[in-house]
């Protein structure tokens, strides 16, 4: 929702799923929502009140890459029946390079999955 000056509320521009995945609380879930700032993921996971381990992953043709996946840390912002809301804490850069990559706004994906 726009704020009354006309910009928007996000810091940073939210992209549907990507088709990523991500592991965590040792549960494989759908990401919903990304951004470099955080993530929606769908709920179905154990969620903790502190900082929380993640890693995720792309797919192609419906199958998960485990072999470039890339982990960092968030905590709960907001948790739904359908959706869980976390905010990457922090941001690293390698993580900001990774969804930049993964939703055609960086460098080709390609030339990232390679490495």
């Amino acid at each position: 929702m726009p704020e009354q000056d006309g910009q928007e509320r996000r810091r940073y521009p939210r992209f549907n799923g990507l088709g990523l995945m991500a592991n965590i609380g040792g549960k494989l879930v759908r990401v919903a929502g990304i951004s470099a700032g955080g993530m929606n993921l769908e709920a179905g996971f154990a969620v903790a009140a502190g900082s929380m381990r993640f890693t995720l992953y792309p797919t192609e043709n419906g199958k998960v890459d485990i072999n470039h996946g890339i982990g960092g840390a968030c905590r709960l912002v907001r948790e739904g029946e359908r959706l869980v809301a976390l905010r990457f804490d922090p941001a690293t850069y390698r993580l900001v390079k990774f969804i930049a990559e993964c939703s055609g706004a960086g460098p080709d994906r390609d030339s990232f999955l390679s490495r």
